[in-house]
């Protein structure tokens, strides 16, 4: 019988609630991308699935919070809040590297994912800092039987993404290693600037997982990963002032490598305990070179090193209640010439949750983590949720809970002056007071001193509440509807502001827990199995988002803007607010699957489509009012064909069918992208590989 057609099984999910659980009696917004849906949509890097899934937008890595922006990567907005408040795990430890607050997602190869995992709303109670908005964990292959499978992809601008893995599976050992190069001549969108838009890159990932059964209750798993990159840089920068520009060369240089090896023993049948640790080392690494005469013109070295060791203990202490406790202390070090000095923190952390199956229809979950940090104040994170089945086809969750984002080093310690930019500066919270700032000004290094200066102040962690309701519907084994709406409430928001100017009229900035903002909105979806060969999938997120201090002075009557033709100053009104930059009000997307095992042809096709995104204020009053202020509205159209013969897989696509692109909003999207690929699997026996 065709695979589309056969209900499946529910899947296991275990990032919702940190232990085994299926996805269908979870009370959090959850949802699970599997293998066959990757290969499927011909992804190679997280950031090309996650871009395709419902309420989640790719950013093109700006940093939001510091002046001057720049470019981090690709990161992942859920529910409207920036990547900075996204944890991205991997097999459940974080992925550290976070520049400018962005974790890049292109660092991931997708090629030996069995599964992603995505929990969206505050998830602070079970892991912490980074996770105010979001958590997307990334669960790789376990070993197998004796196996072994080669991928090959190459595309448009000579990319090529080609990968290899071996597995070795025995009665009590079990190893798999997983290899991956992925490699781009770059691209050009504007032939009027010197140099490319992207450079040239090749990136190389190797993962294993080794797995060693101790006894019949107790198992060792060790993993690790290792990630390079590299890419030639050049590009024209502006010097001493506008209309004067030279040509700068160079490269940078990417390593993550990682270890984590966990115990896991089972004392009973309803009680089990796993003891993790985990270390991980992000170094970076830019050299640029004046054209002119090869001199230095900047370089730039960031080297985190992050430690973790962690006890969780999961015990059935009744027919009903299931508990799960543990705790951990973790270390961060920071060696990096953007600020004065290495840079360290150290966490104590302990977390308990509690699922009661109060009825046959109710569940009901209460947790909570205290988390205990040398660099900031302590933070207690609860969550309350519940499950309720009213009939067989209809579910309803409910879940209220907190989040917290700690301020990074950066927002801590930078001292960064800009010289490439007009020469300015920007301070930590913690590296400048309003009385070191007036002796500069003494000193005649700043003409003036801000009132704003006084404010300066140990930043407190960023915190957020969230509700969401999530309601789920079964029409049929082949038809079901699901709709979660969400509120988010976030208080003390880093932002940065002008404290002072340099002699040279330059502005220097600081950090401050100022604003308050909230995102709300709601999230449909539906899933039709049209016949035994065809699926046909759908959803769409409508966001509401607003600083909340600026609804504060639009009720006050005291926002104004300028009309683009005229120059006319207004009063601003609520409608004239488009919320907080580059979020977009509408998204969605539409994707139909096929499959027919018989004659081995399968395939997709992809529609996403994203609303115009305010971006910059030009008018110069802080907010997005103006249709100047705003990114055009996108359509994505991608789609891929696969036959399998034997062995083999052959796959052709395209993605970006309508060649959009935006090189000034988003220069990560070098616009149409035709690609051809193969993939070959051969397991020991001969026994057949499915995608």
């Amino acid at each position: 019988m065709d695979s589309l057609y056969v209900k499946q099984l529910d899947e296991v999910i275990v990032t919702a609630t940190r232990s085994e659980r299926k996805l269908s009696n979870v009370a959090v917004p959850a949802q699970m991308i599997s293998v066959k849906t990757i290969r499927q949509s011909g992804s190679v890097r997280l950031n090309d699935i996650l871009q395709e899934q419902t309420g989640l937008f790719i950013t093109s890595g700006s940093s939001s919070n510091s002046p001057g922006g720049g470019v981090f990567g690709n990161g992942v907005q859920i529910q409207g809040l920036s990547p900075d408040y996204t944890m991205i795990l991997i097999d459940g430890e974080p992925v550290i590297g976070r520049e400018g607050g962005v974790l890049d997602l292109t660092r991931i190869a997708v090629g030996d994912i069995k599964k992603i995992e995505i929990v969206k709303g505050p998830s602070s109670s079970l892991y912490g800092s980074e996770a105010m908005g979001g958590v997307v964990n990334i669960i790789t292959q376990q070993p197998q039987k004796d196996r072994i499978s080669a991928g090959l992809r190459y595309g448009r601008f000579n990319a090529l993404d080609a990968n290899l893995t071996a597995s070795l599976k025995k009665q009590k050992w079990g190893l798999q290693v997983f290899g991956n190069r992925n490699s781009s001549n770059g691209f050009d969108l504007d032939k009027n600037i010197p140099g490319n838009t992207v450079d040239a890159f090749s990136n190389y990932t190797v993962q294993a997982r080794s797995v060693y059964q101790l006894s019949a209750k107790t198992k060792l798993n060790l993993s690790g990963r290792y990630f390079t990159g590299s890419q030639n840089n050049f590009y024209p920068v502006t010097e001493n002032g506008p209309g004067s520009s030279i040509n700068v060369s160079g490269y940078s240089k990417t390593r993550d490598i990682s270890l984590n090896p966990a115990l896991i023993h089972q004392f009973s049948t309803g009680l089990s305990s796993s003891l993790r640790f985990y270390f991980s080392r992000y170094h970076y690494e830019q050299s640029l070179s004046k054209e002119s005469d090869h001199s230095l013109y900047y370089y730039d070295l960031f080297q985190q090193n992050f430690f973790k060791a962690e006890d969780q203990t999961d015990w059935k202490w009744q027919k009903n209640n299931f508990l799960s406790a543990g705790g951990g202390i973790a270390a961060d070090v920071l060696n990096t010439n953007r600020y004065n000095a290495r840079k360290s923190d150290a966490l104590r952390y302990l977390f308990v949750q509690n699922e009661w199956r109060a009825a046959g229809d109710l569940t009901i979950i209460a947790g909570a983590r205290y988390d205990d940090n040398t660099a900031y104040r302590s933070r207690l994170s609860p969550k309350l949720a519940l499950s309720y089945k009213p009939g067989n086809n209809l579910r309803i969750n409910i879940s209220y809970g907190s989040g917290f984002k700690a301020p990074d080093f950066r927002q801590q310690y930078l001292n960064f002056t800009n010289d490439a930019a007009g020469g300015y500066l920007i301070y930590g919270a913690s590296e400048i007071t309003a009385q070191q700032l007036l002796e500069q000004q003494r000193q005649g290094l700043l003409s003036s001193v801000l009132p704003s200066a006084y404010k300066i102040s140990l930043l407190k962690p960023e915190i957020s509440r969230g509700l969401n309701i999530d309601l789920h519907y079964e029409v049929s084994p082949r038809l079901s509807f699901s709709a979660n709406i969400f509120r988010n409430d976030i208080n003390n928001l880093i932002q940065y502001e002008i404290v002072a100017y340099r002699s040279n009229d330059a502005p220097v900035y600081s950090y401050f827990n100022i604003n308050r903002a909230y995102t709300e909105g709601v999230e449909p979806q539906f899933q039709f199995l049209i016949n035994k060969k065809i699926m046909l999938q759908g959803g769409y997120q409508f966001l509401i988002t607003a600083d909340k201090d600026v609804l504060k002075e639009i009720k006050a009557g005291d926002l104004y803007a300028r009309k683009l033709n005229s120059n006319q100053v207004y009063k601003i009104k609520r409608s004239d607010y488009a919320g907080l930059p580059n979020r977009s009000a509408h998204m969605a997307n539409l994707k139909l699957f096929y499959e027919d095992d018989k004659s081995g042809w399968s395939g997709s096709f992809r529609a996403i489509y994203r609303s115009r995104w305010g971006t910059t204020d030009k008018d110069g009053n802080g907010i997005i009012n103006r249709s100047d202020e705003f990114a055009s509205g996108s359509l994505m159209l991608n789609f891929s064909v696969i036959k399998k013969i034997r062995d083999l897989n052959f796959q052709a696509g395209i993605d970006n069918l309508l060649n959009y692109r935006d090189p000034l909003n988003l220069p990560d999207q070098p616009g149409i992208q035709p690609y051809i690929s193969v993939f070959y699997s051969f397991t020991k026996n001969h026994k057949k590989e499915h995608l």
